[in-house]
């Protein structure tokens, strides 16, 4: 390629990145200049061009360079199927990666197939629910993977599998059950019910299961949501716990433990899904950092959708 055709694709490549921000994190053009060091005026033209290129319309479609060549990293050194990096946003880093999952997810929908999709919870993930256009599809089927109710009886805010049933007119299967349950005879005793194994036989022929990846730490989302007590997050951390996807805890090497908590889960677990079919997992951040590594080296996401700094952290030491 001729150094003209070089800095023609860098142009658009920062010009995408530009509208990226503008459009989709929020940020004032001032914010855009001062973090590219460039003037005001240059990131209207860098705008504009996008508008020009059709890179953008209601969404941006060309990808940025640096972020493709880190997806393509952390495929082939994760193994994984499904692989989507974005850009860092200056205001909401959920945004863009709530949006790269809903469009992933969306491409999904019209695929043959499996028309069954299994969902924990969580922040990320709603943001994902918020991007997906709502266009009636009675014919899929939206399973959750996790129990949805806290020790008091109310339901998560962050249920995914309802809301975005609820927005496509589609099939909902929920978890009726609590997170944790009191005790393992407790336990026991909800995953004899028949509904039980019915949801986990529709979950196990998903086309793929969208997961959150959270840290486990005092002021992490399953203990600040009331879904864990401070003893039990304590007992965590005490016996290894690094990460959880779906409220299952895993240590450093990404093996689900196997103590009195987990006993209690009547959820379905991460391990098994993942040798059964897609789990792709959605998050960024620092506190992200060290549970989606062990999720990855422990194989229980075969996908990952993250922003760039939380790429760059995860390929620093493979």
């Amino acid at each position: 390629m001729s150094d003209l055709g070089d800095l023609q694709n860098r142009k658009l490549d920062l010009a995408t990145r530009a509208a990226w921000l503008y459009y989709i994190d929020g940020a004032t053009q001032d914010e855009i200049a001062a973090q590219f060091d460039i003037s005001r005026q240059s990131v209207q033209r860098l705008v504009a061009l996008a508008v020009s290129e059709r890179v953008i319309e209601f969404r941006i479609q060309s990808p940025i360079a640096e972020c493709t060549a880190l997806a393509k990293q952390l495929r082939e050194s994760y193994g994984l199927t499904i692989c989507e990096v974005v850009p860092n946003g200056l205001h909401d880093p959920l945004a863009a990666v709530g949006l790269a999952a809903a469009q992933i997810l969306e491409t999904q929908f019209g695929q043959r197939g499996s028309g069954v999709f299994g969902f924990s919870t969580g922040r990320t993930l709603l943001r994902m629910v918020r991007e997906i256009s709502a266009k009636p599809r009675p014919d899929l089927k939206m399973v959750s993977i996790v129990g949805n109710a806290a020790r008091d009886g109310c339901v998560s805010p962050f249920e995914i599998a309802m809301r975005l049933a609820d927005k496509l007119d589609a099939k909902c299967y929920p978890l009726q059950m609590p997170v944790l349950a009191d005790t393992i005879e407790h336990c026991q005793a909800l995953r004899s019910q028949p509904v039980h194994a019915m949801l986990q036989g529709l979950v196990e022929t998903a086309r793929a299961v969208y997961v959150g990846v959270s840290d486990v730490s005092y002021g992490s989302p399953i203990h600040q949501d009331g879904f864990v007590l401070e003893s039990e997050m304590h007992y965590l951390i005490e016996n290894g716990a690094i990460g959880e996807i779906a409220a299952w805890p895993f240590d450093r090497n990404g093996r689900i433990l196997q103590n009195d908590y987990t006993e209690r889960l009547p959820g379905f677990r991460p391990d098994r899904l993942a040798r059964l079919v897609p789990v792709v997992g959605v998050a960024a951040g620092q506190r992200k950092i060290a549970p989606i590594r062990a999720a990855l080296k422990g194989d229980l996401l075969s996908g990952l959708i993250t922003d760039e700094q939380t790429a760059a952290a995860l390929l620093e030491q493979t």
